[in-house]
């Protein structure tokens, strides 16, 4: 088996737009879970420093093979993997006979089952499959297999979760109590389960996976930019968003201080992590200075008003993203093709080799819509031409091939706040899933406190945008501008109060007074935080 390390070029269109906007790179394969992992890699990586400039990724190839023997060995493929005799032998000495099937099927049954948009378990080789990070040894960077060997390539491991390292340490780099308590909080969810480390350390020898301080694979955090293997956030994005990094920070601050496990958190991070990305995204595709405003179905469904509601609030953050990317393919277009004169000069060599007008475009990777193109561009006999009508056919090519509406739709789906209804007009829409309001509600009131349920709906609103009820309607405008009766978004915050009810975090003493506790106690590691 041969492990490479592949490279990647930041060379085409789509991927130079999207990088200056949101950063390089969200792709729309991600899963909300593995946003998770990728940031808890990275975190775990840098041995639990925000200020780290690299960090070192874990392969696990052999515990990989220990686990998932008999999975498959790639998309489509007939083949499954299996260990040979002698691998097996080493581990029946290092484990015992009697522990090695129980073993596997322990650690087995701490895979994160990834679902597909209808709900099938998501096809997955066995080295593109992940444990619940019970303890950091079950942490390991996803391999991508290319002409039979296994390969690390960041374009397919850690790219969301590199960025959301880099927002999070934006976000506390101002903040030194809240970064030392998130760092120290993390090392300790993830290294106490000595068990666990224990057993991997013995499954690793006999696959010869332990890697030493010599041999490990280290990637580097932060460059000058030139090095697409480097995850990079926009420019100036560092100052244009601290606040909403800052933000970003108090909230895992707060979720870090329920005294849980890394196991029973993890939903929670999944949904806190995934929200926290999507309003990234919508923040930097907003052309004005307006607060974002995101109106939840309560009502699974059952009021066709609020239904079609909080699908148009999805709809308008779409509208968004697709309205920021077109100005910067204005932006990028024009700068590619240059003046008059010079499309003027240069039209003739493009028309006899358009490849030349492709690498120009950064569209040498484009499959599919290349002839379209080459025949429009072949008409094309003045500069206004190419400025217009080959613009216009190049603009519609790479604006359907935009994945940040599909990567939003997934962190949402994932994260819990948003529904995807098959055969539906409006098929994706805002709700609240019961681990979405538990980070809601463990992030808004700390541990062991209580909060009167009208001021938690201004706090959601205040805080994130979320509207729900009947006030947050009318001071956000979406109650004038929708038409609806008041009952309908009364009926909303009804719903909400239920599925409060419904996890055990409602106090209710009569119709008109509730109280949203947060039954958790505090984790005995606070280290002076400064919510």
């Amino acid at each position: 088996m041969t492990l490479v390390e592949e490279k990647d070029r930041l060379d085409d269109f789509t991927s130079q737009l999207s990088a200056h906007i949101w950063g390089h790179r969200f792709k729309d394969g991600q899963r909300g879970p593995e946003y998770v992992l990728e940031f808890l890699n990275v975190l775990s990586g840098t041995e639990y420093s925000f200020a780290s400039d690299c960090y070192y990724r874990r392969r696990s190839i052999g515990l990989r093979e220990f686990i998932f023997e008999g999975v498959k060995e790639g998309r489509g493929a007939g083949s499954t993997l299996v260990l040979n005799e002698a691998k097996k032998e080493k581990l029946v000495q290092a484990v015992q006979e009697n522990n090695v099937s129980v073993l596997k099927q322990f650690l087995r049954n701490l895979e994160i089952v990834l679902y597909d948009t209808d709900g099938k378990e998501a096809d997955r080789s066995w080295f593109a499959r992940s444990l619940y990070p019970l303890h950091e040894s079950l942490l390991y960077v996803e391999l991508r297999k290319k002409n039979g060997s296994y390969g690390i390539e960041r374009n397919f491991f850690a790219r969301g979760g590199e960025l959301y390292f880099l927002m999070l340490g934006h976000g506390t780099e101002h903040h030194e109590d809240r970064r030392v308590f998130i760092e120290q909080r993390f090392q300790q969810l993830l290294t106490r389960n000595k068990i666990i480390e224990k057993v991997v350390g013995k499954i690793s020898a006999v696959f010869d996976d332990s890697e030493s301080a010599t041999d490990r694979i280290v990637a580097q955090l932060r460059a000058d930019g030139r090095d697409a293997r480097t995850p990079i956030l926009p420019n100036q994005a560092e100052i244009e968003n601290r606040e909403l990094f800052e933000q970003f920070g108090a909230e895992m601050e707060s979720l870090l201080l329920l005294d849980m496990d890394v196991y029973e958190m993890f939903h929670l991070l999944t949904s806190l992590v995934c929200f926290q990305l999507a309003r990234y995204m919508h923040a930097r595709s907003q052309s004005d200075m307006k607060p974002l405003t995101y109106f939840f179905d309560c009502m699974d469904g059952t009021n066709m008003h609020i239904y079609r509601q909080a699908a148009k609030s999805l709809e308008q953050h779409e509208a968004m993203l697709k309205e920021r990317y077109l100005v910067e393919f204005e932006r990028k277009s024009s700068e590619a093709l240059g003046n008059s004169d010079q499309i003027e000069e240069l039209l003739p060599k493009w028309k006899e080799n358009p490849d030349l007008f492709y690498s120009i475009m950064g569209l040498t990777k484009l499959r599919g819509r290349k002839e379209a193109i080459t025949r429009i561009l072949s008409r094309c006999k003045t500069a206004a031409d190419v400025q217009t009508t080959l613009k216009s056919s190049v603009r519609e090519v790479v604006t359907s091939q935009l994945d940040q509406i599909q990567v939003t739709r997934v962190i949402a789906r994932d994260g819990g706040f948003a529904t995807y209804r098959r055969g539906s007009a409006s098929n994706y829409r805002y709700t609240i899933s019961d681990s979405f309001l538990q980070m809601l509600v463990f992030t808004t009131i700390r541990p062991g406190d209580k909060m009167e349920f009208h001021l938690f709906l201004s706090r959601l609103c205040t805080d994130h945008g979320i509207v729900i009820g009947e006030q947050q309607a009318k001071e956000t405008g979406i109650y004038e501008k929708s038409g609806f009766n008041v009952r309908y978004f009364q009926d909303n915050e009804r719903a909400l109060r239920k599925k409060l009810r419904h996890n055990g975090l409602l106090i209710e003493f009569s119709d008109a007074t509730a109280m949203i506790q947060n039954p958790y106690d505090c984790c005995k590691q606070e280290v002076g935080t400064d919510v």
